[in-house]
């Protein structure tokens, strides 16, 4: 008798305890917001899931997911994956920090305070270390879109014309000296008052500085 109440009083506190760790999975989570290029496999690598897990998080009946949808995600996975990684110092060859410097003069002019200058440098310092980018400053500069080029003064042919002045080249190399510690990770910039782009809008804001709003 004794020997049966005391498997039973386990069993209990098992139950008990498998409730307990179910009902704190269960409100463990946060929201991501699904942007261009997702997948929910890739969703659910980059939170350390299953797709099948992610998908019953969402009550998702197929694998169709659609930008700006927000989904639940582990939000320890989240912390994990939000985390900066450690960046390494990078060197420039003369031509590649002239082309930088062509490139904040072309988006930034002589309208831009020096700070917004040294922000549009580390946009394109950060997407070197991005996967969604090229691995070069070059390769950044001159990615390819659907629409043409990344850049406007790119897409136009007028980049390679632009002088830069001594606050861009200075603009440049204090990007440079902050890149290794950046936590802000700006990887993209626009006009609020020209741009239209829903999912560029949509993107969370790091910094505005002058004109330009930064956001990742």
């Amino acid at each position: 008798m004794k020997k049966t109440i005391a498997a039973l009083t386990i069993v209990c506190c098992m139950a008990l305890s498998s409730q307990g760790l179910s009902a704190e999975a269960a409100g463990s989570y946060t929201y991501y917001q699904v942007k261009k290029g997702d997948t929910l496999s890739k969703i659910a690598k980059q939170y350390h899931i299953t797709v099948a897990s992610l998908k019953s998080l969402n009550g998702l009946k197929s694998d169709v997911i659609y930008i700006g949808e927000r989904l639940k995600v582990p939000a320890a996975a989240k912390r994990s994956a939000s985390a900066p990684a450690k960046k390494k110092a990078i060197s420039l060859s003369a031509a590649d920090r002239k082309l930088l410097a062509q490139l904040v003069q072309a988006e930034t002019g002589s309208s831009e305070p020096f700070a917004g200058k040294v922000e549009v440098a580390l946009v394109i310092l950060n997407r070197t270390q991005h996967p969604e980018f090229p691995k070069t400053v070059r390769g950044v500069i001159y990615q390819k879109t659907k629409s043409g080029y990344a850049f406007v003064p790119v897409k136009t042919g007028k980049l390679t014309r632009i002088q830069p002045t001594k606050q861009d080249y200075e603009a440049v190399d204090k990007a440079l000296a902050l890149f290794p510690t950046d936590r802000r990770g700006s990887l993209y910039f626009y006009n609020p008052k020209i741009t239209k782009d829903k999912w560029m809008l949509s993107r969370p804001v790091t910094i505005r500085i002058g004109h330009h709003v930064f956001a990742k």
